[in-house]
């Protein structure tokens, strides 16, 4: 609310909300959806909500010949991977996705089919300085989304790479 206090605005000022869906940090996944949740109930205004991979992909949207796999480490020397079908639009899905090791990624996608992209690729290393998943991509995907009718008709879910671990409270 500060942010769009700052601007001037309130949420029923806004024509609509979109958010990451992850995969991604669990718990920052999960308020980033609570929290555009949050800005659209009171206003009953559209909500939108964009898988990761698809962010991390669209850098690729012009590539025409080759399908292109957004990479996201998920922890234990593994990548989450989604494949996507060239050319890249903001209505793509995947068309393949899982987890794989580390070391077996360059022998599943080899660089003559496929252009690897991502936070897990090496050839975007994260840098302090350039973002993987630019804020723009997000605006330019949701944008898309509302003007075809892809909007969410409900309660957004966030995209596990693998279904979350939960372990009982430790005994005191």
């Amino acid at each position: 609310m500060e942010l769009l206090g700052a601007a001037g605005l309130k949420p029923s000022d806004l024509d609509a909300v979109a958010v990451a869906l992850g995969p991604g940090g669990f718990s920052a996944v999960r308020v980033g959806i609570a929290t555009a949740h949050g800005l659209v109930a009171p206003t009953s205004k559209k909500l939108i909500g964009v898988p990761t991979h698809l962010l991390q992909a669209y850098k690729h949207r012009d590539e025409i010949q080759k399908q292109v796999v957004s990479l996201i480490p998920v922890g234990r020397k593994q990548l989450s991977y989604s494949v996507f079908a060239s050319p890249i639009s903001a209505s793509s899905e995947s068309v393949a996705n899982g987890i794989w090791d580390e070391i077996d990624i360059a022998a599943r996608f080899n660089a003559g089919a496929h252009v690897l992209c991502g936070e897990g690729s090496e050839d975007e290393p994260v840098s302090k300085n350039i973002a993987v998943r630019p804020p723009e991509y997000l605006l330019d995907i949701a944008l898309e989304r509302l003007e075809l009718g892809l909007v969410s008709d409900g309660f957004l879910e966030p995209i596990y790479s693998r279904p979350p671990t939960i372990t009982a409270p430790r005994a005191t």
